[in-house]
């Protein structure tokens, strides 16, 4: 069993949101150069050097990625006559805690040049003015056209491109080994009345419970991140509106995805009692999915290798034998798969450069470099795509899982879910869902009481009822 089981989950998540490109983890991918200034960068005297400063996480595999590209990036700027350097660095190894250094750097004006980012923070950072648009720089930079154009949306906020994308898959796994040895078909549900009729013969036919979809506050961020979202947007209505900017806090899509809980819970077909559980993701993800006690759980790409893979917390032997993945339902019958977006390394507004900064996050996205890297650490799907072609590694690595998984992004369904305000969002569904499993709540209530928590929190020029 792996020694850091937290590196499946919150790290994980945290890291492809992080770093470099997003694909192959770590702390910054590889690339190719962004446009070269003309004379001497930001100013600085002829032969001068300018070092710039990069802060990730503190986790030993980010820590080794991190550690070549830098070396390889300061090796090819002097072999190319180019004044900039990049000094790694390491920061706190949490979410929270790096939030909050990165928040007071900021504040003080002490940002490093480079830092890689956790997705739901850039909103925030854009609206203080502490991010660099990137924009200028990717747009001109030779390889833009390669990155999936589905996720460049999701690195775009009030007009800036704030890094280079990366992407993650989400979809439900399944036990395919104890639906078929219960003789329950293993067609993908397309609908949710579908899904729980799956839930119901796993109940009848065999002695695991069906479902260990996300939710209730134990879970954290991960009952948003890894279960609602995805379930509200499996549901015909607004989420977010655009036209004046407000979450839609109050409607009947919303209610539709807390009556899946609520059907869920009801009928039996629930981990309840392990939801409400401290790190309820190990007895569900690590415990009972691997042992085959519970046939169904949502997640990421990730959990091939992290989770029970042969290095991961909880190996599954057989487990591309015993495991396949189903999308998410949908009300309209097209089930989907949920593509994430993260936003890499980002630069400070007031950097010392730049172009340097540009050059780098270029650089930590090519194809050489990644391809390198992909012997350290692999935890997502590439964001270019053309890596295959590049680095035919690819196509083999976890059983081909995460060639498969990138082949998806331009098919898989995407959503801006991190704007300002998602974190209260994130809190708030966490209340509602523990409100509804635990029957205190109905989810009509829920959903009112949400309501009115995210009206009063955001304020009515952020959040509204249909």
């Amino acid at each position: 069993m792996s020694t850091q089981p937290t590196l499946t989950r919150r790290h994980f998540l945290f890291a492809s949101a992080t770093v470099a490109t997003g694909a192959l983890l770590a702390a910054c991918a590889a690339p190719s150069a962004a446009p070269a200034p003309s004379g001497d960068a930001a100013g600085a005297p002829a032969g001068e050097l300018i070092e710039l400063t990069l802060l990730g996480p503190d986790r030993e595999l980010g820590n080794n990625v991190r550690r070549i590209v830098v070396d390889r990036f300061n090796a090819q700027m002097e072999a190319d006559g180019k004044p900039w350097r990049v000094r790694d660095s390491v920061g706190p190894a949490t979410d929270n805690d790096l939030r909050t250094k990165l928040t007071l750097d900021a504040a003080a004006g002490t940002l490093p040049d480079l830092f890689n980012m956790h997705s739901s923070w850039v909103a925030d950072f854009v609206a203080a003015g502490y991010l660099l648009d990137m924009g200028p720089y990717l747009e001109q930079w030779a390889d833009w056209d390669k990155i999936y154009d589905v996720l460049k949306p999701l690195a775009t906020y009030e007009g800036k491109i704030v890094g280079i994308p990366g992407g993650t898959t989400f979809t439900w796994y399944y036990r395919k080994d104890v639906l078929e040895g219960a003789g329950i078909p293993i067609d993908q549900p397309q609908t949710w009345d579908d899904f729980f009729a799956v839930c119901d013969q796993v109940k009848t036919k065999t002695d695991a419970v069906p479902c260990g979809l996300p939710g209730a506050t134990p879970w954290g961020g991960g009952t948003w991140a890894e279960g609602f979202r995805m379930v509200w947007l499996g549901f015909d209505g607004p989420i977010f509106d655009e036209a004046d900017g407000k979450w839609v806090v109050s409607s009947p899509n919303l209610l539709k995805a807390l009556q899946v809980y609520e059907t869920l819970a009801q009928n039996g077909w629930l981990t309840v009692d392990e939801l409400l559980t401290p790190n309820p993701w190990e007895p569900i993800k690590y415990q009972m999915f691997p042992a085959g006690d519970c046939t169904l759980v949502t997640g990421g790409d990730w959990q091939w290798e992290f989770d029970w893979g042969p290095n991961g917390a909880t190996p599954i032997e057989g487990l591309f034998e015993r495991v396949d993945r189903w999308q998410f339902p949908a009300e309209d019958g097209n089930a989907f798969t949920y593509v994430e977006g993260s936003v890499g390394t980002g630069a400070a507004a007031n950097t010392k450069s730049p172009e340097g900064c540009a050059e780098y996050v270029t650089f930590s996205a090519s194809n050489d470099v990644n391809c390198e890297t992909l012997d350290v650490y692999v935890g997502g799907p590439t964001n270019r795509r053309d890596f295959a072609d590049a680095c035919p590694a690819y196509t083999e690595v976890v059983n081909g899982k995460m060639h498969q998984a990138s082949e998806l992004f331009e098919t898989g369904r995407t959503y801006k879910f991190e704007r300002t305000g998602t974190q209260r969002l994130a809190d708030g569904i966490a209340r509602a869902t523990e409100d509804i499993i635990t029957g205190t709540l109905t989810a009509e209530q829920a959903m009112e009481a949400f309501a009115d928590a995210m009206i009063e929190g955001l304020g009515e020029e952020m959040a509204k009822k249909a």
